[in-house]
């Protein structure tokens, strides 16, 4: 097969399998490798897009995009007395066949790369390009394997079989090594792509409320959960490894005394970004210039990770950038209605807020004795002759006082019930002595034989 510009000479060829036609590898190759470069056939954003840009492209591309087949109920009978057009044949063809890049992509040769839950090649689309893909090697490949990708967006690539396949499409069903296991070990790979998807989410979490210690937890978690599953998830450990470096810089702001391991995982973001070619490793020369320039701000775990505006606030704290000196802060208390003329409390700051050490029983009732003295001595000096008229009495009490006359208020009252009680006592007294008197002299009437 001729090679492409900027592609490595039999690297790939077609095979067909049950079919269709597959890509394998033309030889062994080595993780790293740049297997091919390709840009789209066919670009659309709608059905109409797809028909109309299909039908400026050249004689041979047309025939290249009608040797595909459609995945979306390929097999599906056509009822009598109706027929499938070429525009709903064509958006088939179109939709099950693309690729999220520039819209909606069609390739001519990576439309014959199948998913796999466990690739073996990254695709990496070009920056500044109208859906450039790169396609290198993330692992080994002997040759005759079959190359596949990921086609899964986001995190899905960690749900359940079902969700997957759910994901990739109707009545689609991948054969891949992953999706082929059975038993115990097929348990156990899925319990460690749920504990990968928990781990990412609680990142997520923690980078938003700005704890960078705790979302560095978490994702160190979730990066030796990839370790486990090794060349299954290499393509996701890049960015987990470049997260988990960005991570480490934001938590040492925090807890500048600990060892967060800030170098470690620089470089081993440095040597899995080197693995899939320039653009990855344009992606860590970026992050080392933002670290460099104390733009943390910047770095993909915020703007992928932060939800609101706060977490980039902690940041500029941590950096003390825009960050005002604070001032006390008025605390607002609840304003209480006037009692017998005393008057609402006043607003407290902060710094006048703290408590004084309380005072003993006996000297708050000197306290209160001395209000009350200088209380009359201030109404004895405010008296003046009959034809004057008084003074007003002042607006506010002591509390003490107030308390000690409800108290005397009670006790008057106390004394009145028992003196009233006496007194009954007494009454029933003299009207049981009258009775016993009269009892006795009253006598006995005698009886008659």
């Amino acid at each position: 097969m001729a090679s492409k510009k900027g592609t490595t000479p039999k690297t790939y060829e077609f095979k067909e399998v049950n079919g269709s036609k597959t890509l394998v590898a033309a030889r062994n190759i080595k993780p790293g490798t740049l297997i091919l470069t390709e840009k789209p056939i066919l670009c659309a954003k709608s059905v109409d897009e797809v028909v109309e840009n299909f039908e400026k492209l050249s004689v041979k591309d047309k025939e290249k995009v009608l040797e595909m087949t459609s995945k979306i109920n390929p097999d599906q009978p056509v009822e009598e007395g109706e027929k499938e057009d070429n525009k709903s044949k064509l958006t088939k063809l179109f939709y099950s066949n693309t690729m999220n890049a520039a819209g909606q992509a069609l390739y001519y040769v990576l439309s014959r790369v199948k998913h796999s839950c466990g690739p073996n090649i990254a695709l990496v689309t070009k920056p500044d390009t109208y859906g450039h893909i790169e396609v290198r090697a993330c692992r080994a490949i002997k040759k005759g394997d079959e190359l596949r990708a990921d086609y899964l967006p986001g995190i899905y690539l960690f749900e359940t079989k079902e969700m997957r396949m759910k994901v990739l499409g109707v009545n689609y069903s991948c054969d891949c090594g992953v999706c082929k296991l059975e038993g115990n070990d097929a348990q156990e790979n899925e319990t460690t792509r749920f504990r990968i998807k928990e781990n990412y989410r609680n990142t997520t979490i923690y980078v938003t409320f700005g704890d960078f210690l705790q979302a560095l937890e978490h994702c160190k978690t979730m990066l030796g959960f990839m370790d486990y599953l090794d060349e299954e998830v290499v393509v996701k450990k890049v960015s987990v490894t470049l997260e988990c470096w960005q991570l480490a810089v934001l938590a040492q702001l925090q807890r500048p005394e600990a060892d967060l391991e800030v170098e470690k995982y620089k470089e081993k973001a440095r040597v899995l970004c080197k693995l899939l070619g320039p653009i990855e490793e344009e992606k860590w020369s970026k992050t080392e210039k933002l670290i460099a320039e104390e733009r943390l701000e910047e770095l993909d775990t915020v703007k992928l990770r932060a939800s609101g505006p706060w977490t980039v606030q902690i940041i500029k704290t941590l950096l003390k950038k825009d960050v005002v000196p604070a001032e006390p802060t008025v605390v607002e208390e609840a304003a209480k209605p006037v009692e017998d003329g005393k008057p609402a409390t006043e607003p407290k700051t902060e710094e006048t807020r703290e408590r004084k050490p309380r005072k003993k029983e006996s000297e708050e009732k000197t306290d209160s004795d001395k209000a009350t003295s200088s209380v009359s001595e201030s109404n004895s000096a405010t008296k003046t002759p009959s034809k004057t008229t008084k003074s007003s009495k002042p607006t506010s009490k002591p509390k003490k006082t107030e308390k000690k006359e409800e108290k005397s208020d009670d006790k008057k009252i106390e004394d009145n019930k028992a003196k009233s009680d006496k007194k009954t006592a007494k009454k029933n007294d003299k009207a049981d002595d009258k009775l016993n008197i009269k009892s006795k002299s009253v006598k006995k009437p005698k009886s008659k034989v």
